[in-house]
């Protein structure tokens, strides 16, 4: 749960976004269930190869973040995300020139949100 503390907690939500996504990238928690299930396996090495691919997933590099808001969390989640290696697009009708300055160039200006929604492979709103 996320409560509204400004300017207290932007980092610690940011990183809470960013391990939404990786957790919904693969089944993390899952896997963690499968080993605490499997820890006395004798023959875990065989075990592991047959249960790998069920939590296999995918990976978050290249992949596209939408960024609906970019006050200061939405500016910190499109950073990390762009040094994460996604492609960013962020959104916010009423970003100000300074608050601009804190975005990464690599995180490309949408000014139609239609456009987030249609091309991304996830969206997180900051407004």
């Amino acid at each position: 749960v996320v409560f509204n503390t400004p300017g207290a907690n932007a980092n610690a939500v940011k990183e809470q976004v960013i391990l939404a996504m990786l957790l919904a990238s693969r089944d993390y928690i899952g896997a963690v269930d499968w080993v605490k299930a499997n820890a006395d396996d004798a023959d875990i090495a065989k075990s592991t190869e047959k249960a790998k691919k069920a939590f296999a997933g995918t990976e978050i590099l290249g992949k596209k973040l939408g960024v609906i808001g970019l006050g200061a969390i939405g500016a910190m989640v499109a950073n990390s995300a762009a040094a994460l290696g996604m492609q960013v697009y962020g959104y916010d009708p009423y970003l100000s020139v300074n608050a601009a300055w804190s975005i990464n160039r690599d995180v490309k200006h949408i000014v139609n949100v239609e456009d987030i929604y249609r091309e991304c492979d996830y969206i997180t709103i900051h407004v």
